[in-house]
């Protein structure tokens, strides 16, 4: 068990999402910026997609993701109480992104994954599985929040924070450029403020 500096316990990912399931989707408005992207102006307008959310939460991209022509969209993530919210038409999978993901080469067209990255150590290796997944056309979305204080959170009446592995835009992209993707990188603002990145790769 580890602690912070002021004595708050540091937990870790699938513990806490398992903790907060039921109180996460208050945590949603400081985000609202990435919400409204519209992701359908970066994709080719001729085809249906296999899209995949990776590390998917409680569902809050998923209206996003359902306004995007697909066959199927697959959600995973490390906690199963999280799964239990997102909707139910979804196919949905628990994974740790941190190991070898339980899919085929070449089984998604889409992915997407936002404001996971700092909870993940070995991005090297979700960079290059994510790359193995992919079609050979395929893309995927990172949002990339900037989080300028460590949340803390109330369960069972205890105070804790999620364990995270501070990342700067740059730190990602160059490790995106080592796992043979090509990237742009999209500012996201919220009133005048800029609130983080939208990172876009292409195989």
């Amino acid at each position: 068990m580890w602690y912070d500096s002021k004595h708050v316990e540091i937990r870790s990912p699938k513990e806490w999402y398992n903790a907060v399931a039921d109180q996460y989707n208050q945590s949603h408005k400081h985000l609202n910026s990435f919400y409204r992207v519209e992701f359908l102006r970066f994709l080719p307008r001729w085809k249906i997609f296999r899209i995949i959310d990776l590390w998917a939460w409680d569902g809050r991209m998923f209206s996003v993701l359902n306004s995007i022509p697909h066959t199927e969209i697959t959600a995973c993530d490390i906690s199963e109480k999280m799964l239990e919210k997102y909707p139910k038409w979804a196919k949905k999978q628990v994974v740790d992104l941190e190991q070898t993901f339980p899919f085929d080469d070449n089984s998604f067209d889409l992915a997407f994954c936002f404001f996971t990255l700092e909870h993940i150590q070995n991005i090297e290796n979700f960079f290059n599985e994510t790359y193995r997944i992919l079609s050979d056309d395929g893309q995927i979305f990172i949002g990339h929040f900037f989080q300028r204080r460590e949340f803390e959170w109330t369960a069972n009446q205890k105070k804790f924070k999620i364990q995270q592995y501070k990342r700067s835009t740059e730190d990602i992209e160059q490790v995106m450029k080592e796992c043979f993707f090509d990237v742009d990188i999209v500012p996201m603002s919220d009133k005048w403020v800029h609130t983080g990145d939208l990172i876009i790769w292409k195989k």
